[in-house]
């Protein structure tokens, strides 16, 4: 019996040991101290953003106590009551904050004592001043609400000003401003050639410039070294015309009316058909006989150039020798045949010549007429870009982009030209630009809007030039 009472006491502390154990293992995982004295505090909140029981109590980051218990309060206004168990080492100023607070990024919660400034303390069990911290989303809203406020009005003023450009920027304004860049484009092409004519004079007449300034600085020189001297002839010239007026002109004015009155006298004599200079005015007897004179000689002139024989003695081969006759009579019957023959051929010669003298003649009267009527004619150079047999629309992809093409069918092929200039300087610049999309592409010129070749367009420029 004794033994097994004993046994049993043995099993009822082992228990109760246990028990402790328990009890302080368990207090000892939530944070309660077993050995410190600990002072209770209490804090209303109206949320507590995730705090939970154990959670710490910290003062300038210093564990000093931790939360043992949160109620809800229904009847309260639905508040919660958090108790805080602190060491009763601390002593906790009057107007001390207890605020929640994020701990870490992961959202740890934990609760901050403020102290305040006060010289009083709170005794146990008081209540402190509850706050709880800005969660990241609540201050990430109120710094973001400036600039969503901002990014709202700023999308208002950009509906607005969309709005604004699509009411002006309309189908015809679309087509005005592609119009308006294609003028500027062709604009800047002939102020770019402007430049570069302009650029080119001025290489390719520097030196004369140059000698210009040269002669015009000279002539300034001379004239500040010669000051003494221009003022001198300028005093001189004063003197002359003094000495001028001191002179007798007027005998000299009645000497220069005598001298009219004589000349005069004598172109009456002449209109009057006196003398051998009236008679040559007056009768035109002698201009007619120089007029048939200078006839006759033409025609004797043709004649001699038409007819060589019949002003020259005549040689024919007898058996190996030469006779020279100079009268036909002289001649046998078989020599007359051979010179009658000759005479007929030679008549054949000389109309046929005439013929073709009087032809070449028109032909030249023609082409002198011709190249007369384009050396009047005002010239332009183009350039030719493309011909076919069939026609080319404006629009087409080819043509695209040039406004200024000229079309123009010359029997059954129509012939493509752009860029038209007056100056033949010009040409090699355009023919450049028209080589960038048609490298067959070369200068042409034209006249009476007619195309000519270009070095033939060039030789009368030259012309009209000179």
């Amino acid at each position: 019996m004794q033994k097994s009472k004993k046994r049993y006491i043995w099993y009822g502390l082992a228990g109760i040991i246990i028990l402790a154990i328990a009890y302080w293992g368990f207090n000892f995982l939530k944070g309660t101290p077993l050995f410190k004295k600990t002072n209770s505090y209490y804090v209303f909140y109206d949320r507590i953003e995730g705090l939970n029981n154990s959670c710490p109590v910290t003062v300038n980051g210093y564990k000093i106590g931790q939360v043992m218990d949160i109620k809800f309060l229904p009847n309260n206004d639905n508040k919660l009551l958090i108790t805080l168990e602190i060491t009763n080492e601390f002593l906790l100023p009057d107007e001390t904050i207890a605020r929640i607070y994020s701990m870490d990024l992961m959202g740890s919660k934990g609760v901050e004592l403020i102290f305040g400034q006060s010289k009083k303390f709170h005794q146990p069990n008081d209540t402190l001043i509850g706050e709880v911290e800005q969660s990241l989303k609540d201050q990430v809203s109120v710094q973001m609400l400036p600039i969503k406020n901002q990014a709202e009005e700023l999308m208002k003023e950009i509906e607005k000003a969309i709005a604004i450009i699509s009411y002006i920027f309309n189908e015809e304004t679309r087509d005005n401003l592609e119009k308006s860049f294609a003028s500027i484009k062709t604009t800047m092409a002939y102020i770019e050639h402007s430049a570069f004519s302009l650029d080119t004079l001025l290489v390719k007449e520097s030196g004369k410039i140059s000698r210009i300034l040269s002669n015009v600085e000279s002539i300034t020189l001379n004239l500040r070294n010669n000051h003494e001297q221009i003022s001198n002839i300028l005093n001189n010239l004063s003197t002359f015309s003094d000495t001028l007026v001191a002179l007798n002109i007027s005998q000299t004015i009645i000497q220069a009316n005598k001298a009219l009155t004589d000349f005069n006298t004598i172109i009456e004599k002449v209109n009057n058909g006196e003398g051998t200079f009236g008679q040559l005015l007056k009768d035109d007897k002698l201009a007619k006989q120089l007029e048939n004179a200078a006839e006759n000689l033409d025609k004797l002139l043709k004649d001699l150039r038409l007819n060589p024989k019949k002003y020259v003695n005549f040689s024919l081969m007898n058996i190996g020798r030469t006779v020279n006759v100079s009268d036909e009579s002289e001649l046998n019957r078989r020599d007359r045949k051979v010179i009658e023959k000759q005479k007929r051929k030679d008549e054949k010669n000389r109309d046929k010549n005439l013929e073709k003298e009087q032809d070449k003649s028109e032909e030249d009267k023609l082409k002198s007429e011709e190249k007369s009527d384009m050396s009047n004619a005002d010239i332009q150079f183009m350039i030719q870009i493309r011909a076919a047999s069939s026609k080319i629309e404006n629009d087409s992809e080819e043509l695209q982009g040039f406004n200024d093409v000229v079309e123009l069918k010359i029997g059954n092929r129509y012939k493509y030209y752009i860029y038209p200039h007056n100056e033949s300087s010009q040409t090699s610049y355009y023919l450049e630009m028209a080589r960038q999309d048609f490298p067959d592409a070369f200068p042409v010129a034209f006249a009476e809007k007619k195309p000519i070749a270009y070095s033939y367009g060039l030789g009368l420029l030259a012309e009209k030039g000179k």
